[in-house]
């Protein structure tokens, strides 16, 4: 008995000292992890925040290179009128990061608003020419050689010649200023240089910018060194500070567009700050271990217990989302359950495919998250559950709580909750190996153990059945979208108008577009090259009316309904979409129409297309005048006289034309003239119109149809008439004759266009 009693107290302390070993490397361990995983945080956000720098600064360096383009143009046109550039110097205010700007003169004088500045000797002209548009490093400044500015440079180019440079001139203070605060913001601290000089431009620790070449005789860390990170794109490296004797973490990249280097630092203590609390945090863990365990037992009958009631309500959700198909509700239903068996505020599910379902307690509506304030949170919660990584898919839980962290960390996020009295933002997260993230969670829970089980639990059935249920609805958005594109079809629209009817959306524009030359370029190039080009079309609207209604009507053609859109917005937005397509040499006809609040849509498609085919009667018309000879030259009758005169001169030049009619564009009738067989019919039995088209159908060539249907348009013939203009195409048959069509007005009365000839001549 002794000796059994000696042998189990020796157990006993045996495993008290392994199971206090254990303790001790686990706790060891824990602390060496957060050690080395804030190290890497560090490298990471430091990486992150560099770029947010470096994207913030470049684009602020483009920003004041557009100004300056703009500005050299303005001066270019003064220069080429023969005026002085007074008028520019006096309207020049400071913009972005420009303090002033200047003008290089080829004869080396510099010209400020404050006076003119003779360079000779110190500047050549030809090579600052040379150098384009150009940013300078830190240099000293022609006007005030004490001090210290950088220099963005934009030649003055009139009919290719380069007349002066214009430049904008930055103060190293002005631009020390800005991006210190931002450093600081960012508890760090910030070096920016000039990659050929090595001269620092920005330097948030000393007041007068040093240079590069001072951090050569650092001491690197391990693996780091002067040279590679000087000759280096980008990259991490670390070395101990001579002010404060502690490792700096560095993370370095250029500047591409201006051949400048950036630099981000931290201090060690600033990186393991929060590691040095959360160690401490542990050894205060352990005191209390002890106590942990002698609840352990208690907590296990609870959990139990819990589990029970876990498993019940689990089961019941997943019934649910099995039948969600058939009962479209069900979804709701379930996301109640979640949000009763937590008692939270409200319960949401959302994926990265668009899908976005939420309840909220009827009694709380004025609570619920909608419109931009809802992208946005979700957006968010997104950003977060993107930690989660896996090669095959993963599941996690996260928890977002307003505290002093988030608001270090993320402040405007922190903010946003404690606006909409958001104070916990629980949620399960499933992302699988194609990126599809899927978030389940609520808002404000009482019960955070149970919905962090629940949640959890299941989410995956959450994304499954929603994922199921989306993908059997595939043949419906197949039926609504033009399979070559990706615009919506015709049958997407005539919903979508019956809809646009009902709401009477406010500042509602129809822009109607058809592509010209379709059927040239599927005849030179093939229906690829067709293909494509209707492609890249529909995509440009896709981008510059983006979340707007786009629709392919037809083969060339297609339809935008924008909403809530002011009519300025709109013709900017087209004029970036022709200037779009033009560099692919693509050309389309557009028609608008616009209401600031809709009454009819079939009635403002009508007005749009009108509008475009007029504006492509223009286009063919302006074409056909640059591919053929005046009509002077072809010997063509003008008259400005009666009809008797008219037969009598056509009789004499009947040769030279294969038919010719007087048409009322009110009436539609037609009066022969000459060769009243040339349309193939007896023009009195029938509408004129009725018989252009039965001749375009047999007689001309297809790729001249589209250009001569736009011809039957009357109310856009008797537009142009009225601007003086002549209609005019030149097209083939399908028997190789050439034709010019022209239809001239027989009225002198100031608003009478309805009485015209219509002349078929032989080219």
């Amino acid at each position: 008995m002794a000796i059994t009693y000696e042998r189990k107290k020796q157990n006993n302390i045996l495993y008290t000292i392994v199971a206090t070993l254990l303790i001790c490397a686990v706790f060891f361990a824990m602390v060496v992890s957060f050690f080395i995983k804030a190290e890497g945080d560090a490298y990471e956000m430091l990486h992150i925040q560099t770029k947010q720098i470096k994207d913030d600064l470049t684009l602020q360096l483009k920003s004041d290179r557009e100004n300056l383009i703009t500005m050299a143009n303005f001066a270019s046109k003064l220069y080429a009128d023969g005026k002085g550039y007074e008028r520019m110097f006096d309207s020049f205010k400071p913009i972005g990061l420009f303090s002033r700007i200047g003008i290089l003169n080829p004869d080396c004088t510099f010209i400020t608003k404050d006076g003119v500045y003779d360079l000779k000797g110190q500047i050549s002209f030809e090579e600052q020419a040379l150098l384009g548009e150009h940013v300078t490093g830190r240099t000293y400044s022609y006007s005030m050689p004490d001090e210290q500015v950088v220099r963005s440079s934009v030649p003055i180019q009139v009919n290719g010649e380069t007349v002066g440079i214009m430049y904008g001139i930055i103060n190293i203070e002005t631009i020390n200023e800005k991006y210190n605060n931002m450093a600081k913001e960012l508890d760090a601290q910030l070096f920016v240089y000039d990659k050929e000089t090595g001269k620092f431009i920005i330097d948030t620790i000393n007041e007068k910018p040093s240079e590069l070449s001072n951090l050569k005789d650092r001491e690197y860390n391990d693996g780091y060194s002067y040279e590679l990170m000087v000759n280096s794109d980008k990259g991490y490296s670390s070395f101990k500070s001579i002010r404060t004797g502690e490792n700096l973490y560095i993370h370095y990249s250029i500047i591409e567009d201006f051949n400048w280097g950036i630099m981000l630092a931290r201090y060690e203590t600033q990186v393991f700050e929060e590691t040095h609390r959360i160690s401490q945090n542990l050894f205060v863990i352990f005191g209390v271990i002890i106590l942990i365990m002698a609840v352990y037992l208690e907590l296990i009958l609870k959990n139990e217990k819990n589990r029970a009631k876990l498993n019940s309500e689990s089961s019941a959700i997943r019934h649910l989302l099995l039948e969600i198909n058939r009962q479209h509700e069900n979804i709701n239903t379930a996301l109640r359950r979640i949000k009763e068996f937590s008692s939270a505020r409200s319960c949401f599910f959302a994926d990265t495919d668009g899908e976005d379902y939420y309840y909220i307690k009827p009694s709380l509506k004025d609570k619920c998250l909608l419109g931009d304030e809802r992208k946005y949170f979700i957006s968010e919660l997104f950003r977060y559950a993107a930690n989660i990584h896996s090669d095959n898919s993963s599941t996690g839980f996260m928890q977002i709580i307003p505290n002093s962290h988030l608001l270090k960390t993320n402040p405007e996020l922190y903010h946003f909750l404690l606006n909409q009295g958001i104070k916990d933002v629980s949620f399960a997260i499933i992302a699988d190996k194609n990126n599809h993230v899927s978030i389940l969670g609520a808002i404000n829970p009482k019960k955070s153990y149970e919905i962090r089980k629940l949640a959890s639990d299941v989410v995956i059935c959450f994304s499954i059945a929603i994922y199921n249920k989306k993908h059997l609805n595939k043949t419906e958005l197949a039926a609504t979208t033009d399979s070559l594109t990706g615009a919506l079809n015709r049958v997407a629209y005539k919903k979508d108008i019956l809809v646009f009817d009902e709401e009477k959306p406010e500042d509602f524009s129809c822009i109607y577009i058809d592509v010209n030359e379709l059927h040239i370029r599927n005849n030179k190039y093939g229906h690829a090259a067709g293909d494509e080009m209707l492609i890249y079309i529909a995509n440009s609207l896709k981008e510059v009316f983006f979340g707007q209604y786009i629709y392919r009507m037809g083969g060339d053609e297609f339809l935008v309904f924008a909403k809530k859109i002011p009519q300025e917005i709109i013709k900017q937005s087209i004029e970036t979409f022709v200037q779009q397509i033009k560099t692919k040499d693509y050309n389309v006809a557009i028609g608008i129409s616009h209401r600031t609040r809709n009454t009819n849509s079939e009635e403002m498609v009508r007005e749009a297309e009108i509008r475009m085919y007029e504006a492509k009667a223009q286009y063919y018309q302006e074409k056909e005048m640059k591919n053929t000879s005046h009509i002077d030259d072809k010997g063509y009758v003008h008259t400005k006289t009666g009809i008797l005169e008219i037969d009598t001169m056509i009789s004499i030049l009947k040769e030279n034309y294969n038919g010719i009619y007087r048409v009322d564009l009110d009436t539609d009738k037609a009066h022969r003239i000459l060769m009243p067989a040339y349309l193939g019919y007896n023009e009195n039995e029938e509408h004129f119109s009725k018989l252009l088209i039965k001749y375009i159908d047999d007689s001309v060539a297809p790729e001249f149809h589209r250009a001569t249907m736009n011809f039957l348009n009357y109310d856009a013939l008797k537009r142009q008439l009225l601007e003086g203009n002549t209609p005019r195409i030149t097209y083939k048959k399908t028997n190789g004759e050439t034709v010019i069509l022209s239809i001239y007005r027989l009225s002198n009365e100031e608003n009478s266009v309805n009485n015209t000839l219509w002349v078929f001549a032989k080219d």
